[in-house]
């Protein structure tokens, strides 16, 4: 279990039936999304937080793990527990708090995305979707830990509002055979241009387009749609396949020193 995983104390653990359709001999299996980093707003994980009621709505049974620790930590579980209760004005004042440690005005990505909703449906969702009890914050973990958890994990999110040179963690799950969403803007760009081509077309869901307008719509539908699709064991697996392939082909340090090694050549001796 995830919460054994992440050593979640048992009085804090509430153990719920799963509900299914008896005629179908089926019970669906928890679906774990992850965010792995800082937490701070121009990382954006106070953008997946406010996408969660409706991600739930589409798979209920969307479950989500933040791994990481940050100065905004105490105010992105407050609006997780603000939102669990429904309860808008709390979660945007928890987002107001945690755009004090933040220079820039992240905090804007949400209130753009809220005011365009219909906030009565918005209230129902966040209170359905009950996000005390499907979000974790680990912390901080060592490597090992993250390794851990991430076995567990069946989607990585990487909703960074600040252009990233190469963020790690790409291709770092990829390599586990996890795919990962992330905005179309900075080094994300080229992999997701990669990833796209080479997978089409679930790789194309990879990208978000990197818009206030639109980043949390585009995650909302993005990320439930995979999970749909990965529900299917057969199709998670072919897919995790076709993700540690993708990382092998471009990122493996064999083929990367290969590489580097012909552009060296290519300028010192005018090898192709």
């Amino acid at each position: 279990m995830m919460l054994q995983t992440v050593g979640a104390p048992r009085t804090q653990v509430i153990l719920r039936p799963h509900v299914t359709d008896v005629t179908s001999g089926e019970t669906p299996r928890e679906q774990w999304v992850a965010f792995i980093g800082k937490l701070s707003l121009e990382k954006g994980v106070h953008c997946l937080i406010a996408a969660m009621p409706a991600i739930v709505a589409k798979v209920p049974q969307a479950r989500f793990i933040l791994v990481g620790d940050g100065v905004a930590r105490a105010h992105l579980v407050a609006m997780r527990d603000a939102l669990s209760e429904g309860d808008l004005d709390a979660a945007a004042q928890a987002m107001r708090h945690a755009a004090e440690t933040s220079p820039e005005p992240y905090a804007e990505w949400v209130a753009d995305y809220w005011a365009g909703l219909d906030l009565h449906q918005y209230h129902k969702m966040a209170a359905a979707a009950d996000l005390r009890k499907r979000v974790v914050f680990t912390g901080y973990q060592p490597a090992p830990g993250v390794a851990r958890l991430i076995s567990h994990v069946d989607l990585v999110v990487i909703p960074s509002l600040i252009k990233e040179a190469f963020p790690l963690v790409s291709v770092e799950a990829l390599s586990t055979g996890l795919m990962f969403v992330a905005p179309y803007v900075g080094g994300l760009a080229p992999v997701l241009d990669q990833f796209s081509a080479e997978l089409d077309p679930i790789g194309r869901l990879a990208s978000l387009r990197y818009r206030p307008q639109h980043l949390i719509t585009d995650m909302i539908d993005h990320v439930s749609t995979l999970l749909r699709y990965m529900s299917q064991e057969a199709r998670r697996r072919e897919l995790a396949k076709q993700c540690r392939n993708f990382a092998l082909r471009h990122y493996d340090w064999t083929n990367i020193v290969s590489r580097i090694e012909s552009v060296y050549a290519s300028a010192l001796y005018g090898y192709h």
